[in-house]
């Protein structure tokens, strides 16, 4: 007999058309989206569902990720809490054994995205990896960038350009190299990081991001999920086998003013299109004047990002994301749309 999982409250089975709160949790192979309420029911709820697949489903495992501060950690029963600056918690900024071509594509879109580079760098970044050896990465993300600086100026397209993204890559330098722990955290070693072999071995942790700026946390998670994504393979299984949770997503997943960059982008047709004659493309920060908005290129890269590896890669590989924040119209709208079960507190 299928196990079954209580959510506390009814929801549309979209196979039988009928409202039940006991869903087979074959049905966790799909996203879950819980919001509105209060942050006391919505942890509450989410500490009923965790604790059931607990007891029921040992080999599944489960990782939370804390990104807002509450005190109820105790009620998830976690065999293994993780917090920013632990000296055993390691976010590796790439891991796996082999760069394929997926997985160099992948490592571009999501380094262009947390840094909020140029679109254009993906390409530097992709011909640097081709001196890399396979698995050969630098130790050090510092290293990794001072590589790609070094590899842009030798290999300059135009000036401005090339100046332009020096200056984003050296600021990004100073911003990791302020704060040794970040450092430290996405230290690349050779071994698995010790949370991922727990949660691969059917553990449930923690990794608890809530004392972190959103700007962190926007550099932490995409890695965080780029390394599942990375060790899981793509296999064939009637139910999930592993859950990831964003815990506290509001602020990590608020969708970008959509709206408000194309009026601007209208408005500013006339100088971008003289730009764009001249040079044939827009600087970061012409790019950023154009829309208006100095975060463009990190808020419309990071929200693609983080739509390809939940939506496309490890729903690909059977890991189930459930998501929980306040208010779900403020979240990108993959993680409403594309959710088949939601559980709204209101």
């Amino acid at each position: 007999m299928s196990v079954r999982i209580n959510l506390g409250a009814k929801i549309l089975d979209y196979n039988s058309g009928l409202k039940t709160e006991n869903i087979p949790l074959e049905y966790f192979k799909y996203n879950i989206l819980i919001s509105e309420g209060d942050q006391t029911e919505r942890s509450a709820l989410l500490s009923h569902i965790l604790n059931q697949i607990y007891e029921r489903v040992t080999n599944i495992g489960v990782l939370l990720i804390k990104l807002n501060s509450n005190e109820n950690t105790n009620l998830y029963h976690l065999d293994r809490v993780y917090e920013y600056g632990d000296p055993n918690l390691e976010i590796p900024y790439f891991f796996g054994n082999a760069l394929s071509s997926v997985h160099r594509e992948h490592f571009e879109r999501c380094i262009n995205a947390v840094f909020g580079f140029h679109f254009e760098m993906s390409i530097v970044i992709g011909c640097l990896l081709l001196h890399y050896k396979i698995g050969k990465f630098p130790s050090s993300v510092i290293d990794f960038l001072e590589d790609l600086k070094n590899y842009l100026i030798k290999n300059p397209y135009s000036e401005d350009f090339t100046e332009s993204n020096v200056r984003s890559i050296e600021k990004a330098i100073n911003f990791i190299q302020e704060d040794p722990i970040l450092e430290r955290t996405l230290w690349m070693s050779l071994d698995l990081p010790k949370w991922l072999r727990l949660w691969s071995e059917g553990k449930k942790v923690c990794i608890d991001l809530s004392e972190c700026s959103l700007h962190y946390q926007r550099i932490l998670v995409p890695l965080l999920l780029q390394a599942v994504k990375n060790h899981t393979h793509i296999k064939n299984s009637n139910i999930p086998i592993g859950i990831v949770v964003l815990e506290g997503a509001d602020n990590l997943l608020k969708k970008p003013p959509h709206d408000e960059h194309r009026k601007n982008y209208a408005m500013n047709r006339d100088y971008y299109q003289k730009i764009e004659e001249e040079n044939y493309f827009l600087t970061k920060e012409q790019i950023e004047e154009v829309f208006g908005d100095n975060d463009y290129l990190f808020n419309v890269q990071l929200e693609n990002v983080f739509n390809d590896l939940i939506f496309d890669e490890l729903n690909d590989r059977n890991i189930s994301l459930i998501t929980v924040c306040g208010d779900s119209s403020k979240i990108y709208d993959h993680f409403r749309d594309h959710s088949q079960i939601k559980i709204n507190l209101d």
